[in-house]
């Protein structure tokens, strides 16, 4: 399964449901979208709604503990790649406009209280995760008026009430072998040898 799409798609949907539970709407509240295509016209169908997106994707480096030395059946080894761990950084923009502009406050507000009671996600509290996923967490993220500006223009649209996340640790991993090793030949240290005597 493709694991980015997997959790976006998972974490749209349980917000979705959380501002539902709050408030019912037949079109839903929240929608995984750009915000414009390549000619920078707006698509109809994110208007009135929190538009969730993708800005950046960057590698996690804090987890570094991995064993690359997989035992086989043979008492070999085979030597597997280490996972790969990624964040995603994501905009929920309240595209509400005009007269509907004060609802879009609201539901930006829902938003933030979902993912304060929910900042990370497991196979227990979202089961529609890919089975790879143990723990994804997401963290406020908090950007300069220069940053928001940039983020703004480089999604092709102007500013409306925005929050920012971190969202952390979406593995990439593969079992595939990409060399085999074995152990070295010999007595291992303590084993007794014929005399009855240890190895140092």
């Amino acid at each position: 399964m493709d694991v980015i799409r997997n959790i976006l798609e998972t974490i749209c949907r349980l917000s979705d449901d959380f501002l539902q539970n709050r408030e019912r709407r037949t079109d839903g509240w929240v929608v995984l979208s750009n915000f414009s295509d390549h000619d920078g016209k707006l698509s109809e169908s994110i208007r009135n709604k929190i538009v969730m997106s993708v800005y950046n994707i960057t590698h996690e480096t804090t987890i570094s503990t991995y064993t690359a030395a997989q035992p086989g059946r043979r008492g070999d080894y085979a030597i597997v790649q280490p996972p790969l761990y990624v964040d995603l950084h994501l905009i929920f923009m309240a595209n509400f406009i005009d007269r509907a502009y004060p609802e879009g406050l609201a539901a930006i507000s829902r938003i933030i209280s979902f993912f304060q009671q929910t900042p990370w996600f497991t196979q227990e509290n979202a089961p529609q995760l890919d089975r790879t996923v143990d723990k994804i967490t997401l963290e406020f993220a908090d950007l300069s008026p220069v940053d928001v500006n940039y983020v703004m223009s480089m999604l092709g649209t102007r500013y409306l009430p925005s929050v920012f996340y971190k969202l952390r640790l979406i593995p990439f991993t593969s079992n595939t072998m990409s060399a085999r090793a074995y152990p070295a030949r010999g007595s291992a240290p303590g084993a007794s040898t014929e005399n009855g005597e240890q190895d140092a």
